[in-house]
C-alpha cells in the first residue's frame, strides 16, 4: 500500500515558527520546506526540531505525524499519545571502541542459482544493488558456500571435486558472484563455509571432520586463487557442531599451503549449541590458537529485540561475529534486521553480521523463498524486486566501513523502544550514527523517541546529513530518503525518531538510492510453452540455464553414446555428506514455471550403470522443509522412473507423506547402459500417462496436483546416486491453462 505523508508541521528555526508551502509544480514534495537555509522535502524532518542551543521542542506535531504514518501489510498500527522520554547522547572522538568488521550476506543453499541466467541489463542492476558502494545494500562481507553436492536449503551447490583428485575449478556460480562483487567493491571480504561435502571426504560415521576434508577445502581455496579470489575467512560446517581436531588440522594446513592470512571462524552453530565451543576454547590453548573469530547464528532472540552473549565468550578475547542472521522476511523482517545490526554490538558485543540469504533467485515452491535483499525468480522475463531489507541494510553500510571503530558511549538503548550505535573513521575524519525506533517487544506500543546529541573529542559537527527509512511502510518512496541536513549549534542538536523508522546521522556524503535513478524493471511474465532446453549449453557455471539442482550435481560433461559435445550429467557418484536429512535423498533438478498445468515433459536419457534408474518430473509445486523433520526427496508432483532392466513406475510424490504412491508400474524394453532413450510424462487434467521411446507404457487417473514445474531425476528412492546423462528436454502444452508462446 502507499503510505500517507505526515501532516504539515511547524518547524522551529532559530526561535521562529515558520510554515513552508510546497512550491508550485512539485509532485513529490507536497510538504517541502526550508531547513538551515536549504530546500528539501520534510518527511522525517517535519517532526524533527533542530534548534539553536538545543532548545526544548513541542510534542504536538511528532505525535500527530506518528499517528498518521503508513503501516505495512500484515503489521498493526500503533497510536502513541505522547513522546517517549528524552535520551541524551554524548559522542566523543577520544573514546575509540573496537573495530567494526562489516555487514554482509550469504550466498548459499542454492538461493542465488538464477542470478547468472538473468538478462545482462537486469543482472548488472541486481549486482549493483547488492555490491556497489553507496548505491544499494553496499555489502562489505560475502560468505560463499563451499559446494558439497547435497541439498543445503533451497537446493544443492556443486562440488569442485565430486571424485577425489578430479578437480573442476569452474563448477558452480559462486565464483562468478564473488568476481562480480569484487569488481564493484574491491574491498569486500570473502568467507567460505561448508554445508555438505563430497562423500569421499567422510569417515566411517559419515561425518566429514576428517583430514580428507581438510585437503578438500585446500583444493577449494586453490580454485578460488585460480579465479583471482582471496578468501579472508573460513568456517567449519554450517550448523553441524564442531570438531577441535579438524580446526587444528585446518589451521596447520592453511599455514603449510600459503594461506596464513586466512582467519578461521568457529563454529557457525545456532540455537542452544551456538556457544558450545567456548568452554573448550578457554581450556584448550591449541584450539584457541587455531580459531581467530567466534561466529554464531541467530544469537539475538527471534525478533532481534535482544542479543545475548555469555561472559565466557568475551573472556576468550576473540572477535565475536553474528555469522548468520536468517529467517527474516525480506520486507516485514527489515525492522528485525536493523535491530540485529545495532544490537549485536550494543547488547551482544559483536562486530560483524551476515544476512542470510543474499537474495532469492531460485524457483518457487522451495522452503525459504521470502528472504534476501532482492527477489529474482524470473530469469526469462528479467523481472525482479528490491526488498525493504536492502534499504534497511544501507542505513548502516552506506555510512561506515570495516576498519572504522565503534565509539564507546556512542551506542545504547533509545528510550523504551529503540537503539543507537555510532561509528568513527580512522583519524576521526568522519562519523555516523544509526538510530532505530522499531520496538522493544512484540505488540508493545512504539512512541516517538527524542534524542539530544552532543558531539565532542575532535569529531566534526558543522553539517550533519540525515537519511531515513520508514520500516513500516510498503511504499518504496519512503525507503532510504535523504532529509534536510542539520546545522548543530555548539556541537549540539535535538531530533525525534518517529515510530517504525531507522535514521542515520552522518558527516559523510555521496550516498544514493540506486545512484538517484533506479533502473527500469521489466514486468513479470510466465515462461511460455512450448519450451525446449538442449541441456548442452553452459550458462557460465558448468550447468544448463534455468535448471535448478535440488540434490546431487547436474553439470555439463562430454556426451556419451557416440554423441559429440557436452551433455548434462548427474556427477555425484556416491551419497554425499548430507546437511540435515532423514535419508530420503536422491539427485533431482527442476525447471519451468508454476503456471504450467497440462503438458508433456520429455527428455533423452542415457544410463551408465546396469543398476541405474532415471526419470522425469511433472507438476512440481512444493518441496519439504530442509531440516531433519522432513526429507529433501519429498515434494508435490508426479514422477516417471525407469530402470536399465526396463522396469518403470509412475509415482505420485507428496510433501506430506514419506510414503510415495505408485499410480502404475510395469516392465518395458531394457534401457541398455550407453544408449539414448526418450522418457515422457504427460499430464492433462487428471489423466497421467507414461511413455518410453514414444510408446505408451502406462496410465493413471489422479487429480492431486494441477500445475507446477518440470524436472528430471536419477535413482529416485533407490538410495543410489547413479551417473546418468540427459539432453533435449522439451515441455509441450496439451490443453488450456498454460502460458503459450505467441
Amino acid at each position: 500500500m502507499r503510505g500517507r505523508k505526515p501532516p504539515r508541521a511547524d518547524v522551529t528555526l532559530s526561535g521562529r515558527a515558520e510554515r513552508r508551502q510546497a512550491p508550485a509544480g512539485c509532485r513529490r514534495c507536497s510538504r517541502a520546506g526550508v531547513l538551515a537555509g536549504k530546500p528539501g522535502r520534510l518527511g522525517v524532518a517535519a517532526i524533527a526540531v533542530i534548534m539553536a542551543g538545543g532548545a526544548a521542542m513541542s510534542g504536538t506535531a511528532p505525535a500527530q505525524a506518528a499517528a498518521d504514518r503508513p503501516v505495512a501489510s500484515g503489521q498493526s498500527a500503533t497510536r502513541p499519545a505522547a513522546l517517549g522520554r528524552l535520551t541524551a547522547i554524548s559522542v566523543s572522538g577520544k573514546r575509540v571502541g573496537p573495530r567494526f568488521e562489516g555487514v554482509g550476506a550469504i550466498s548459499a543453499g542454492a538461493s542465488s542459482r538464477y542470478l547468472i541466467d538473468y538478462p545482462a541489463p537486469q543482472r548488472q542492476a541486481i549486482l549493483d544493488y547488492l555490491f556497489t558502494p553507496r548505491y544499494g545494500a553496499s555489502l562489505q562481507l560475502l560468505k560463499l558456500e563451499i559446494g558439497g553436492d547435497s541439498n543445503s536449503s533451497n537446493g544443492a551447490e556443486p562440488s569442485i571435486e565430486h571424485t577425489r583428485s578430479i578437480i573442476n575449478c569452474n563448477a558452480g556460480y559462486e565464483w562468478w558472484i564473488a568476481r562480480q562483487a569484487l569488481r564493484r567493491n574491491p574491498h569486500i571480504k570473502l568467507y567460505g563455509l561448508q554445508w555438505g561435502a563430497p562423500g569421499w571426504t567422510a569417515d566411517k560415521q559419515g561425518t566429514s571432520w576428517t583430514a580428507r576434508d581438510v585437503n578438500y577445502v585446500i583444493d577449494w581455496l586453490n580454485c578460488a586463487k585460480s579465479h583471482g579470489l582471496t578468501i579472508s575467512y573460513l568456517g567449519g560446517r554450517d550448523e553441524a557442531g564442531y570438531n577441535v581436531r579438524w580446526y587444528e588440522l585446518m589451521r596447520a594446513a592453511l599455514d603449510r599451503h600459503g594461506y596464513r592470512h586466512v582467519k578461521i571462524v568457529a563454529g557457525d552453530e545456532n540455537r542452544s549449541a551456538r556457544w558450545n565451543m567456548v568452554p573448550v576454547m578457554l581450556q584448550d590453548k591449541q584450539f584457541a590458537r587455531a580459531v581467530s573469530i567466534i561466529g554464531v547464528h541467530d544469537s539475538c532472540n527471534p525478533a532481534q529485540y535482544r542479543c545475548v552473549t555469555p561472559g565466557s565468550a568475551l573472556r576468550t578475547g576473540k572477535p565475536l561475529w553474528l555469522s548468520e542472521q536468517g529467517g527474516l522476511d525480506a520486507n516485514t523482517g527489515a525492522a528485525g534486521m536493523v535491530r540485529a545490526i545495532n544490537r549485536m554490538y550494543v547488547q551482544g558485543h559483536m562486530l560483524a553480521l551476515l544476512e542470510c540469504p543474499l537474495l532469492t533467485a531460485m524457483p518457487p515452491g522451495l522452503p525459504f523463498e521470502d528472504g534476501g535483499l532482492v527477489y529474482a525468480n524470473q530469469p526469462w522475463s528479467g523481472a525482479y524486486s528490491v526488498s525493504l531489507q536492502t534499504w534497511a541494510t544501507a542505513q548502516t553500510t552506506q555510512f561506515t566501513q570495516p576498519g572504522w571503530s565503534y565509539v564507546r558511549g556512542g551506542g545504547g538503548l533509545l528510550g523504551d523502544s529503540g537503539s543507537y550505535v555510532t561509528y568513527m573513521s580512522p583519524g576521526r575524519r568522519a562519523w555516523s550514527m544509526v538510530a532505530e525506533n522499531t520496538g522493544s517487544a512484540a505488540g508493545r506500543v512504539i512512541t516517538p523517541q527524542r534524542i539530544t546529541m552532543k558531539v565532542t573529542g575532535g569529531l566534526k559537527a558543522r553539517i550533519i546529513r540525515v537519511w531515513a527509512t520508514n520500516l513500516e511502510s510498503a511504499d518504496p518512496s519512503q525507503w532510504f530518503v535523504e532529509e534536510p541536513s542539520i546545522r548543530p549549534s555548539h556541537h549540539r542538536f535535538n531530533y525525534v525518531i518517529p515510530p517504525g523508522y531507522v535514521v542515520t546521522f552522518t558527516t559523510t556524503s555521496g550516498q544514493s538510492k540506486a545512484g538517484g535513478l533506479p533502473p527500469t524493471v521489466p514486468p513479470p511474465s510466465a515462461l511460455p510453452l512450448p519450451y525446449h532446453n538442449s541441456l548442452t549449453r553452459n550458462d557460465g557455471s558448468d550447468e544448463a540455464p534455468f535448471l535448478a539442482t535440488l540434490d546431487g550435481a547436474f553439470g555439463l560433461d562430454p556426451c556419451l553414446g557416440g554423441l559429440r559435445g557436452q551433455c548434462l550429467q548427474q556427477l555425484t557418484p556416491q551419497t554425499p555428506v548430507l546437511w540435515h536429512s532423514t535419508g530420503l535423498d536422491y539427485p533431482y533438478a527442476i525447471i519451468g514455471d508454476p503456471s504450467w498445468a497440462n503438458y508433456t515433459v520429455s527428455v533423452q536419457v542415457l544410463l551408465t550403470q546396469q543398476s541405474g534408474t532415471a526419470g522425469v518430473i511433472g507438476r512440481f509445486s512444493l518441496r519439504a522443509h530442509s531440516h531433519p523433520a522432513s526429507s529433501i526427496g519429498l515434494f508435490n508432483g508426479y514422477m516417471l522412473d525407469v530402470g536399465a532392466d526396463g522396469a518403470w513406475a509412475l509415482y505420485r510424490n507428496s510433501v506430506s507423506s514419506p510414503t510415495r504412491t505408485v499410480l502404475a508400474s510395469g516392465h518395458g524394453p531394457a534401457l541398455s547402459p550407453g544408449t539414448w532413450h526418450t522418457l515422457s510424462l504427460s499430464m492433462n487434467g487428471s489423466s497421467i500417462t507414461a511413455s518410453i521411446d514414444g510408446n505408451l507404457v502406462g496410465s493413471a487417473t489422479d487429480s492431486s496436483f494441477s500445475a507446477g514445474l518440470a524436472g528430471l531425476e536419477a535413482g529416485a528412492f533407490t538410495r543410489t546416486w547413479p551417473i546418468d546423462q540427459y539432453r533435449d528436454l522439451t515441455v509441450t502444452p496439451l490443453g488450456p491453462g498454460n502460458p503459450v508462446r505467441n
